[in-house]
């Protein structure tokens, strides 16, 4: 079902470009102060401000066969917590495992299997997944290389069963993802995994992730943009990256606004 799902999301991206509309309002670049790695979370408001806030999911370890540690993302839910992280097989293609904890991370409940497609053979050489969590609903954007091609996926996990993945993008290259949710909209941010210049674009569902509708890009096509963040609040969304050629913007991350359609 991965790639007729996908269609039908490009079908809906090329409506709205059919009708010269651009899914989002971009406001201009700037660049904000903010540590690297998964100690800081983009954030944005209903009046459309964003910044980074220090990210309260907790460290944790799982302690199971294949877990590559450096891809383990956590989500806190309304009643659970929530780990994702890929665990490599013998032949080095990789299985995407979610599990659920009711104590804040001190013990976990079995794993369960999200994506077993992947043919990569890159071991723990991988993006980590990006998780984000609204009431007991578990959202997922990942970048692996399936039978039927390389790209982002999405997967959700809705109380207690994982629905089956839906393709975001094709392309040639594992990228970087994130992910905002908030209703029953998601966005997925991502490195386009095409062409040669970097840049960060995102996917738009209104329908918690069954079909991604719209599809922008985020950056210029002056920027190399990398790392990419992603928050939502009403109709506004912030998408963050990394400017590696602004040597002036060190301990900084570029942020753009918009208004979504």
């Amino acid at each position: 079902m991965r790639p007729l799902v996908f269609i039908l999301g490009v079908l809906g991206a090329v409506t709205f470009a059919a009708c010269d509309t651009p899914p989002i309002d971009w406001t201009d670049p700037v660049a904000v102060p903010a540590e690297q790695g998964k100690g800081n979370r983009l954030v944005v408001d209903t009046a459309g401000n964003a910044r980074f806030v220090t990210d309260s999911s907790a460290e944790v370890s799982i302690n199971v066969p294949g877990v590559c540690p450096a891809s383990i993302r956590t989500a806190r839910g309304a009643t659970s917590f929530r780990a994702v992280w890929w665990g490599v097989r013998p032949d080095s293609n990789a299985v995407l495992f979610m599990a659920v904890s009711r104590d804040s991370g001190k013990t976990w409940g079995a794993p369960i299997a999200v994506d077993t497609a992947d043919v990569g053979g890159s071991g723990c050489r991988r993006p980590p997944p990006a998780v984000a969590a609204v009431g007991e609903d578990l959202h997922i954007a990942y970048s692996m290389k399936a039978a039927e091609g390389t790209g982002v996926f999405f997967a959700h996990y809705l109380a207690s069963m994982v629905h089956s993945p839906v393709a975001v993008i094709y392309g040639d290259r594992l990228v970087p993802t994130a992910i905002a949710a908030e209703g029953d909209r998601v966005v997925v941010a991502y490195e386009d995994p095409n062409g040669t210049r970097r840049q960060v674009a995102v996917a738009l569902s209104t329908t918690q992730g069954h079909i991604f509708e719209q599809h922008a890009t985020a950056s210029r096509d002056v920027d190399v943009a990398t790392n990419p963040a992603v928050a939502i609040a009403g109709r506004y969304i912030a998408v963050a990256w990394s400017a590696p050629q602004a040597a002036d913007t060190d301990g900084r991350r570029i942020v753009r606004r918009g208004r979504i359609h």
